[in-house]
């Protein structure tokens, strides 16, 4: 048995049920509804803006929310000292300055840096003079006209200096001092303090005038490059983790944007408050990125295929949930009965018995709203 109602009445009474809006159709006419079909003109179609499409399959997860931060490997996070100390003369940076590996970020004077190059230069200078004694006792040796004692006396003494001038070249080395380009004519009482790595300046602990003790930090310097994500995992979720997975990350400051990344590695020590660790890595680097910034993170624990159609598409009455099927025969539509899975990015997973021979049917997609309106009304009257 056939019902006769106005297409417009169904939309508003839509409008009560889902709390979406729909407009009428202008110059309504009758739709016909019987049982789970419903029927419409071609102008009624395209009044209540009625549009299909077949779902497609796509990718799901059962995502895992946890929170996390953004770092820098320990060797892209670099605490610059100076081994001897010193009184800084000048520095040019400040914090958010990007500096090119070399460049000198600070200058140094102490007197013991004096000290160094005079007995370096010293040393140096008394190793020619053993080398040749050392050679001359040799000879002298071979001959059998000196004793053998003193020839190894010259040995001993030439070993003695050879160690002294490689710690003294070390320790200029340390400094910034280039013992290749060292002579009496170049003699400073200040070194620069160069960048180790590319990267921005995070910190700087100096100022013009100031004494830096040994070992004391002057600046920071961060290369961005290699971020990655680090991740605090509860004891009870790690067994679901696994590289490679998928994450999906939301930063604090920016929660409109996500960007993608994986899983690289895992910890391997559970914290005192029963976390683990866990490493990500960004697939796209992003040099804006800055180091400490909080994030959400869902990793796809789960990954499997679903099928899936637009969050439109589907509609609800009394604790069901259902589907619309355009038949392509002439404006009918059948109302199918469905299951949900999870909805991500404007889609949803149907599931259920159904689901297989939906697959390729074509499911409305726009005005679904309208069509159960249209049975609903009918229900009641």
């Amino acid at each position: 048995m056939y019902y006769v109602l106005s297409i417009a009445i169904a939309v508003l009474i839509l409008t009560g049920c889902s709390g979406n809006t729909a407009e009428a159709p202008k110059n309504a006419q009758h739709a016909h509804v019987t049982g789970d079909s419903v029927k419409l003109t071609q102008q009624q179609r395209a009044s209540a803006r009625i549009r299909s499409e077949v779902p497609v399959e796509r990718s799901l997860s059962t995502g895992l929310r946890v929170q996390g931060m953004l770092h820098v490997p320990p060797q892209y996070a670099v605490s610059i000292t100076a081994p001897l100390g010193g009184i800084v003369r000048s520095t040019s940076v400040l914090p958010g300055s990007y500096v090119r590996k070399g460049t000198t970020l600070a200058v140094l004077e102490h007197p013991d840096f004096i000290t160094l190059q005079q007995d370096y230069l010293t040393t140096t200078s008394s190793l020619e003079l053993a080398d040749l004694e050392y050679k001359r006792q040799e000879r002298l040796a071979q001959d059998n006209v000196n004793a053998r004692k003193a020839f190894e006396q010259a040995a001993a003494e030439l070993r003695s200096l050879r160690v002294k001038a490689k710690a003294l070249q070390e320790k200029l080395s340390l400094i910034g001092i280039n013992v290749r380009t060292l002579d009496e004519k170049t003699l400073s009482r200040s070194v620069p303090v160069v960048a180790p790595i590319d990267g921005y300046v995070t910190r700087v602990h100096v100022n013009t005038g100031s004494y830096i003790a040994p070992n004391d930090p002057l600046l920071a310097i961060v290369n961005p490059d290699h971020m990655h994500i680090e991740l605090t995992i509860f004891e009870k979720d790690v067994m679901n983790i696994k590289v490679g997975q998928t994450l999906t990350v939301t930063l604090a400051d920016d929660p409109s944007a996500t960007r993608k990344g994986h899983v690289h590695l895992i910890g391997k020590e559970i914290e005192a408050d029963r976390t683990v660790v866990v490493h990500g890595h960004f697939d796209e680097a992003d040099p804006s990125l800055i180091p400490g910034t909080s994030l959400t993170a869902i990793i796809d624990t789960d990954p499997r295929m679903g099928l899936v159609v637009p969050d439109a598409a589907i509609v609800r009455y009394e604790g069901q949930i259902y589907v619309f099927v355009d038949t392509e025969n002439d404006g009918l539509y059948v109302r199918r009965r469905v299951e949900t899975g999870p909805s991500a990015g404007g889609f949803t997973e149907i599931t259920g018995a159904t689901t297989t021979d939906l697959k390729s049917a074509k499911i409305v997609t726009s005005g679904a709203s309208a069509l159960l309106g249209a049975m609903v009304n009918t229900e009641e009257e």
